[in-house]
């Protein structure tokens, strides 16, 4: 409330005028629906023109303008064509005329095509950028000929010089660029004490208005007693350049003290984290991994694993035997879900956090898997085989490898050396299907087991000391020194 009360304050604060303005003439701006700003008569206008009986059409003809080139005095349609001007270049022109201020606008390089301009008027791309570069005056028409257009394609915005109207009913429609600051002083003096709030002169100067006609201002509002006076100044032109004067002499500058050497820098180790997108990593067409078929809890559940060509995981597959068709389906988008978020680079560790010890049906013990007996739920049986076969995180296993399910022992016999491992071929370890017949080449199997056994049955090497001496055909090697032993005493005497 103090804002309003005080009208310095007001003023001081940027706050708009609360008090009496004066007519600022019968061409208000509309907006349209589709958002554009239009020239239209004022409520005010329209009001005052019916109540003095004249002609509206008229008065909108002269106030707007017609808003048509065929019939403009020197540049109507048959004075463009014959410069060049085509019926494309016309008609972009008029369309542009209810939103034009000046008739130069609604030729502008905006609007008209830039390559019109260059090839049939001459136009070079410096008077396409020059802010004041007009295309009726390129195309050769005089300021005479421009102006009488203007007034009769977008009206002359005043009716103190409509021709319809009386001398005395122009003075009605007089505006306050028409009347100038006396009379809008009077005004305001007059309306102040019918008024609740303070009464604010607002007064726009020309841009190179000199400071003591301001102060002149001043003084005629003061002397008519108006309580405060906002003046502003119009903005310059756009070719307006300001002249500063060249100095004559040099400055004389000040003699500089020579500069202390700056210290050395120190080195530092800046740490810059740079994130980046995540791209999602295509796994191969033809890829590795298994499938594992278990039970939990008496439900069938088939794994299938996708891996890249380093043996990572990049894609599991759930199947569930004999389980309803929505559950089913929950689990195979499930699975993409999972899919999708390792091969966008999660971990597979938060996975297996996640669902580690999850709790629902079905649940129970585990048949079918060598590592894990028992699971609380499908996603724990599912993510504790994952952890295992990709993690190595063995503490998620739960079968003791001596035991059976139901915890009794193998029955080993005791006494009774351990059977020697076979030879497994290489096939067994890759897929046929996989490899197409080939046999893998990185496959090695190291004759430690054959060696073993045959250390068992060396002799003491006499050469050398060491157990190393076997029988390699008919006769006996040291396999240390590689010395060739005689028969034994026991041969000899036998």
């Amino acid at each position: 409330l103090a804002v309003f009360d005080d009208p310095d304050l007001a003023l001081r604060l940027g706050g708009a005028s609360a008090a009496a303005a004066p007519w600022l003439g019968p061409v208000t701006v509309a907006e349209t629906e589709d958002g554009a700003l239009t020239r239209v008569l004022s409520e005010a206008a329209l009001q005052g023109l019916g109540a003095l009986g004249a002609d509206i059409p008229a008065a909108r003809a002269h106030l707007i303008g017609r808003l048509d080139l065929s019939e403009a005095p020197g540049v109507d349609h048959t004075a463009l064509k014959a410069r060049g001007f085509t019926d494309h270049e016309i008609a972009s022109a008029e369309a542009a005329l209810p939103f034009a201020a000046h008739l130069r606008e609604a030729f502008s390089p905006q609007v008209v095509d830039a390559g019109f301009l260059c090839d049939v008027l001459g136009a070079s791309d410096a008077d396409l950028a020059d802010p004041e570069f007009d295309t009726l005056k390129l195309a050769g028409f005089s300021e005479a000929e421009i102006a009488a257009a203007e007034a009769h394609v977008l009206g002359g915005g005043a009716l103190s010089d409509a021709p319809f109207l009386s001398p005395e009913q122009r003075q009605v429609f007089l505006t306050a660029e028409d009347l100038g600051p006396t009379p809008y002083f009077a005004m305001l003096a007059t309306l102040q004490p019918a008024l609740d709030l303070p009464a604010i002169a607002e007064i726009e100067l020309e841009w190179d208005t000199a400071p003591a006609d301001a102060r002149v201002l001043l003084a005629e509002a003061a002397q008519a007693r108006v309580a405060a006076v906002r003046i502003r100044r119009s903005d310059p032109p756009l070719s307006f350049f300001l002249d500063l004067p060249r100095a004559t002499e040099a400055p004389v500058r000040a003699a500089r003290e020579p500069e202390r050497p700056a210290p050395p820098p120190q080195e530092r180790i800046v740490e810059r984290i740079v994130e980046r997108d995540r791209t999602r990593r295509k796994l191969p067409d033809r890829r590795k991994g298994y499938i594992q078929k278990a039970a939990v809890g008496g439900h069938k559940v088939y794994l299938h694993t996708g891996e890249y060509d380093d043996g990572e995981l990049g894609e599991i597959f759930i199947d569930m035997h004999k389980e309803g068709a929505a559950f089913r389906s929950l689990m195979n988008n499930f699975a993409i879900g999972i899919s999708i978020g390792l091969q966008y680079g999660v971990p597979l560790e938060e996975f297996v956090d996640a669902f580690v010890f999850t709790r629902f049906e079905p649940a129970g013990p585990v048949t079918g898997n060598d590592s894990v007996r028992s699971a609380t739920s499908i996603l724990d049986y599912l993510f504790r085989e994952l952890g295992i076969s990709y993690l190595g995180r063995e503490e998620l296993a739960n079968a003791d490898g001596e035991l059976n399910a139901d915890g009794l022992g193998r029955g080993k016999d005791e006494g009774e050396p351990e059977p020697e491992p076979e030879n497994i071929p290489a096939s067994h370890f890759i897929s046929r299907g996989f490899a197409r017949g080939a046999t893998p080449d990185n496959l090695v199997f190291l004759p430690s087991a054959n060696a073993r056994a045959a250390r068992l049955e060396a002799d003491v090497c006499a050469a050398c000391g060491d157990l190393a001496v076997v029988r390699k055909g008919a006769s006996l090697i040291c396999e240390s020194c590689g010395v060739r032993a005689g028969p034994q005493d026991s041969d000899r005497t036998g």
